[in-house]
Order: C-alpha cells, then sequence, then structure tokens
C-alpha cells in the first residue's frame, strides 16, 4: 500500500472529539499511516500532546505526533512570562515534533499585527534555541514573514515548513529558494480555487513538498464540507497528477520530506 504522511490535523476540534480514534484508524487504513497533530495555543497543544500519547498507550504503535505553539489568531494570548516557558517545556515530549503552528495571519486579524510578529519572533527564538522545526502559518503576510525570520538573529534557523500554502507562485519560489518545505492541502483538488495552485506545482521541486488535510478544514471531497486525515490519499494523488508523477513517486517522496523534517520513524 502507498503511504502518506499528513503533517496538519486538528485533531482536537470539536468535529472530532467523539470520535477521533476511529478518525485516525480510518486514515491508517486508507494509507495515511502518520498524523501530525497541530498545537495552535499552549491548551491546544497539550490536548494535541495528550491524545498523542494516549494513542500511543493504547496502541503501543507512533501513528501520531503533535507541534507545540500557539497560532496568529490566538497571539494575543503570548504572555511573556509563561508561554515560552510552558512551550519548551512541552516540547520535550517525545510525541512533539516542532513548533508550531505559528506565524502570520493578516487576512483576519483575530490578533493585531504588533501582537502576531511579537508571539511568531518569540516562537522562532525557541525553535533555534531549540533546533526543532518551525511549522509556519502564513495568509497575506509573506514579507513580513520573511522579515521576521530574517531578522531571528542567535544561531541558523532550523527547517520550515510553510503549511496549508494558499499564496502566489512567486512567494512559493521565494520559500523555495530559501530552502523552506511548502506544505499543499485539498485545496489543489478544487476545480476553481485550486487552479492557481495546480498551475505552480509542477515549478516547485517535489523534494520540498508536502501533503496535508489541515482536516476538518479545507473540505474537498464528494462535497463533504469537512475533511478527515484519510483525504491525504487524495491530495497525494491529485499532486501526483498535476505534477505528471507516479502515485507511489509522489506517497515516497512526500513521506521522506515529513520524515527527515520532524524527524519521525517511516
Amino acid at each position: 500500500m502507498n503511504e502518506v504522511v499528513d503533517i496538519g490535523v486538528n485533531l482536537t476540534h470539536r468535529a472530532f472529539r467523539k470520535h477521533w480514534r476511529n478518525v485516525v484508524q480510518r486514515a491508517i487504513d486508507a494509507g495515511v499511516t502518520k498524523l501530525v497533530l497541530t498545537g495552535t495555543s499552549i491548551q491546544g497543544s497539550e490536548e494535541c500532546l495528550g491524545l498523542c500519547q494516549t494513542w500511543f498507550e493504547e496502541t503501543g504503535a507512533k501513528n501520531l505526533y503533535a507541534t507545540v505553539g500557539v497560532h496568529p489568531h490566538d497571539a494575543k494570548t503570548w504572555n511573556d512570562e509563561q508561554s515560552y516557558t510552558q512551550m519548551k517545556k512541552m516540547l520535550s515530549h517525545p510525541l512533539a515534533v516542532a513548533v508550531g503552528e505559528c506565524g502570520l495571519d493578516f487576512n483576519r486579524n483575530f490578533s493585531t499585527p504588533e501582537d502576531q510578529i511579537h508571539a511568531f519572533r518569540e516562537q522562532v527564538k525557541l525553535a533555534v534555541e531549540l533546533n526543532m522545526p518551525l511549522f509556519v502559518h502564513e495568509r497575506e503576510a509573506h514579507n513580513e514573514l520573511v522579515k521576521v525570520l530574517d531578522e531571528a538573529g542567535a544561531g541558523p534557523l532550523p527547517p520550515i515548513v510553510v503549511h496549508c500554502f494558499t499564496g502566489t507562485k512567486v512567494e512559493a519560489m521565494e520559500y523555495i529558494q530559501r530552502g523552506y518545505y511548502i506544505g499543499f492541502t485539498g485545496t489543489i483538488c478544487k476545480k476553481e480555487r485550486g487552479a492557481p495552485l495546480r498551475e505552480m506545482l509542477p515549478s516547485i521541486p517535489l523534494e520540498r513538498v508536502m501533503v496535508e488535510t489541515d482536516a476538518p478544514f479545507m473540505g474537498f471531497k464528494k462535497g463533504r464540507k469537512s475533511s478527515e486525515p484519510a483525504d491525504c490519499i487524495e491530495v497525494a494523488r491529485k499532486l501526483a497528477e498535476t505534477v505528471d508523477m507516479t502515485f507511489s513517486t509522489v506517497c515516497e517522496k512526500t513521506t521522506t520530506n515529513a520524515v527527515d523534517l520532524f524527524q519521525i520513524k517511516a
């Protein structure tokens, strides 16, 4: 069976709360054998790690991993005296694999740009200190995000993935030139909304691409409003079709990319 890693799953979302084990099992049965759960707040990151630990204790299998971070929407909750220390402690968990979801979102501005930049800067600092990958969110803030990363200092940046990418080809190519990875969701399967992304995909080296669902968001299959991690197989299938490569090649390469970035076992 062809296998993939879904690098972005919101498994703590209320849509999955009552049946999250079934959601995970359906993903595994479909060939999505590793799921990276996205922490978007201090409490949310704790919950993600809790699910990872519970699954491991119940099954003995390392199918679930987690990121630890504060999403730009929640940047206003960042507390200089507590957040950094709390995140650092959580990131010592053996199933924690990246700092994030962090970054900048100037599309909705649920937190002020100033609060977002400050929280992001602190999380970049933490990633550098721990030499852990950065799991980045960016919406309509490309230039500002790059500026924060360029000004990080204190040592070389760790590996970076810009997840759930919906930007322009120019922005994508700059990320690639900087050595970042890019995560693509089921948006590439959407006829109209996905067209700009499908157009740029052949220009992006597969060595820099990962697949994800951002479930339950970014729904795309059979008219269903929400997505599941099992759908990540369909993202890989559409990617293969778009770049004119075999499905098995895309599965193998994107899995290798995820394993290398997050340092998880294939």
